[in-house]
């Protein structure tokens, strides 16, 4: 792997796909009315933050490693639209695989591939349910929401 390679995993590929991810989370939010969503991008000190209407984005120090959408909403979620707004990072993730591998058949090029790739990890590892010091996946959170019901 050449270093040019690394780096664009890291400064593109990461942060790319984790907004994504995120943006699935907060589209979902919208779509049930939430009265406010914010989508945070990695860790630490906040470099740069911008509020449009009742959505803000924060951008951190460390911004290629995770992410977070919170929303809220004066009439709590049912269960439904938790688990909706829960599955779409990965649907958001898993349809850009889609369209990224469709991209690399007709133009192979390994910057493509790659951003298949990490788009695909992040839908496959984000479904299967586990949490791991405090911090659990989508499907973990899926998973909580069926045991308690609707």
């Amino acid at each position: 792997m050449t270093i040019y390679l690394l780096f664009y995993l890291i400064l593109i590929v990461g942060p790319l796909s984790i907004l994504l991810h995120e943006s699935g989370h907060a589209i979902a939010a919208r779509v049930v009315k939430a009265d406010c969503i914010t989508v945070s991008l990695g860790y630490g000190k906040i470099l740069s933050s911008t509020i449009i209407e009742r959505f803000q984005l924060n951008i951190h120090m460390v911004f290629f490693l995770g992410g977070l959408a919170r929303s809220e909403r004066k009439i709590p979620y049912k269960s439904s639209e938790i688990i909706w707004i829960t599955i779409s990072g990965p649907i958001a993730n898993g349809l850009f695989t889609c369209l990224l591998y469709f991209i690399y058949v007709i133009y192979p090029n390994e910057y493509v591939y790659l951003l298949c790739l990490f788009n695909l990890y992040l839908t496959v590892v984000n479904i299967i349910p586990f949490r791991i010091k405090g911090k659990q996946t989508d499907g973990y959170t899926i998973l909580k929401v069926l045991k308690k019901g609707f």
